[in-house]
């Protein structure tokens, strides 16, 4: 195909393609990593969600390389992924793409009016504690749904230490080829990050270096990922402290800075002189008050503020470079109502403010209320989780609601049947309303219906959890060919299952495994279930599982997964293995070996394939 030359088109069509689509969405994951015999999650609490959770614990035991990947580890949840480190990464959950997904860092939207989607890769591994992802519902958050999920990345916080600083290292290696150009790929990779964590405070800088070079199979012959390397570097700063008895003060900072080149492989033909840039720098501060008065337990307030800027580079045409502002003003309250009812209301005020080469200057006020109440019945065996919020947005002139019922029944305290149904909607962003020839400011909202029903128990040493699920996505915006101008003209239809046991075979030795069965219907143009016509890259079946393995000195890690095939996605085997050795108290080395059987595979399609065989070495240093 000839060089289209505009590297800003370019990738609109590219990542519209990839995620934006509604007639487009990436695998499903079955797998939800348990090492404890329970995990409890704020998530979980005065709510029927559906909802997986990634403790800390289990981020230290994967040693995964990126945020998305952990992210990916939960049942019903993946992501699309353009490469190796660095590369654009979109979760996926339950088969909705990533525009329909809302992503939180500490309770805060990331998400931009501008492309209404998150780059997960932003968020480096090092800062966070634990991740929930909610699949139906609005969880803990309480004042919002969505019409795919949501994912709410809560970062660490100082902790009391005899040893406040610590440093961690690591280099990836790549199998190198023959040939001897080749051999830098032993040095691929390379991170360092420092942190100082004691009592309230938690900071955090570093970075890592990758030039992703790594060789892969383009159908006729073996070629080297060229002009996708990375530069990249982060800081941080959290402080969580009470005040006095009565008012407490949480302040999380962020900045991060990335250096990119543009994977190479793409059919659109972008040259080794393209290039893009991307700046990200937020502030979230929370002010909470308990007990104010007698009706109200709890009041807080929140105020955030972030900024983004992508520069892209083409080198046979323009530089394209994105400003975007967000800030937000939110007041929430916990009533004090009785033992048998709980009810959190609140308001948020937000501004989206964009200044584009491409979109132009353009601006979104959202005023929203919410509401979200418990209900529990006298014997505590049924609860009932109503909520609901409305949104009114500035530009469109337009309100947006959107609702949940879910209900929650305890048996014998060891046995939980939860269901749930929700609608949700999603409002054009600016990219869709007002790119150059590739837009239409006519577009309405995209609208969704969830509903789940599920049963969890757990004993002494087995626990299981067993999902039905169904979802409807209508007025969906796709970019309708040949024009590649969006339109509401897609509909999707989704019903599956999520199944997961596992098992604490002794004190030392734990496994666990999971399936999904994700049946997609595209509706599209008049389309019916009849027709039996699947919605693009949405993987029928997905496997999981994992045995781990924790002594007093040292933890392994075996895991593997199976990726049902597509019309357009091949099936995959990959199989990961690491492990840690505690050297002493203050050290311990790891060894890590990604995609153990160098399997071929992409996760989205269009001439993006991933990385084989990788070996990664590193450290952790408490000082």
């Amino acid at each position: 195909m000839k060089k289209r030359g505009i590297f800003s088109l370019v990738l609109l069509l590219t990542i519209s393609s990839l995620y934006a689509a509604e007639a487009i969405a990436d695998l499903g994951t079955a797998f939800e990593l348990v090492i404890a015999s329970a995990i409890s999650s704020d998530a979980q609490t005065n709510s029927s969600s559906s909802v997986s959770v990634i403790s800390q614990e289990q981020i230290e035991a994967y040693h995964a390389q990126t945020t998305a990947e952990l992210v990916g580890k939960a049942i019903g949840t993946s992501f699309n992924s353009v490469g190796s480190l660095g590369a654009m990464q979109n979760v996926v959950i339950r088969g909705a793409t990533s525009s329909k997904n809302l992503i939180y860092l500490d309770g805060v939207p990331l998400s931009s009016a501008h492309d209404g989607s998150f780059d997960l890769s932003a968020i480096p591994v090092d800062i966070v504690e634990r991740i929930e992802i909610i699949k139906s519902g609005p969880g803990n958050l309480g004042r919002t749904n969505a019409i795919g999920g949501i994912v709410n990345i809560i970062t660490k916080k100082g902790v009391e230490s005899q040893t406040p600083f610590s440093v961690s290292f690591e280099n990836g290696s790549f199998i190198p080829s023959l040939s001897s150009e080749d051999l830098l790929s032993i040095l691929d990779s390379q991170k360092l990050d420092i942190a100082y964590a004691n009592n309230e405070i938690i900071a955090t800088v570093g970075g890592q270096i990758a030039q992703n070079a790594y060789t892969y199979d383009n159908g006729t012959a073996t070629e080297v990922r060229d002009n996708a390397q990375l530069y990249e570097g982060h800081g941080s700063f959290k402080v969580d402290t009470r005040v006095n008895d009565t008012l407490s003060f949480q302040s999380r900072n962020l900045f991060s800075y990335r250096d990119l080149g543009v994977p190479g492989g793409l059919v659109w033909g972008l040259t080794a002189e393209d290039k893009q840039k991307a700046l990200l720098a937020g502030t979230h501060n929370t002010f909470i008050l308990d007990d104010p008065a007698d009706v109200i337990s709890e009041l807080q307030a929140d105020m955030d503020y972030t900024y983004g800027r992508t520069f892209f580079h083409d080198a046979d045409y323009q530089d394209s470079i994105h400003n975007t502002h967000k800030g937000s003003v939110q007041l929430s309250g916990i009533w004090n109502l009785s033992e048998r009812y709980t009810l959190t209301t609140g308001a948020l005020y937000s501004l989206d403010y964009v200044d584009s080469t491409d979109v132009g200057k353009n601006s979104r006020q959202t005023v929203s209320g919410y509401a979200h109440a418990g209900i529990y019945s006298s014997d505590g065996q049924l609860s009932i989780f109503p909520s609901l919020n409305i949104a009114y947005l500035s530009d469109l002139a337009t309100l947006s609601p959107n609702a949940s019922l879910g209900a929650l029944y305890t048996i014998n305290g060891d046995v939980e049947v939860r269901a749930t149904v929700s609608y949700a909607e999603r409002t054009p962003t600016f990219s869709e309303l007002y790119w150059p020839f590739m837009s239409n400011p006519d577009l309405e909202t995209e609208k969704g219906w969830n509903g789940d029903v599920g049963v969890a128990i757990s004993r002494e040493n087995l626990s299981y959890e067993g999902t039905l699920f169904i979802r409807d996505i209508y007025n969906a915006i796709t970019y309708e060919t040949p024009t590649y101008l969006p339109a509401n003209v897609a509909h999707s239809f989704y019903l599956g299952t999520e199944q997961s046991v596992s098992v604490s075979i002794s004190e030392d030795l734990s496994a666990q495994v999971s399936y999904q069965y994700n049946r997609s219907f595209d509706l599209s143009g008049g389309q019916t279930l009849r027709d039996d016509v699947e919605v693009t890259h949405v993987r029928k079946h997905t496997v999981k599982g994992a045995i781990f393995l924790s002594r007093e000195k040292y933890d392994l890690t075996l895991s593997g997964e199976y990726l049902g095939g597509t019309s357009t996605l091949n099936e995959a085997l990959l199989i990961n293995v690491s492990g840690t050795y505690r050297v002493h108290d203050t050290l311990s080395l790891y060894a890590a070996v990604d995609n153990l059987l160098n399997t071929s595979y992409e996760l989205t399609g269009g001439g993006y394939p991933m990385p084989g065989v990788k070996v990664r070495l590193g450290g952790d240093v408490r000082l």
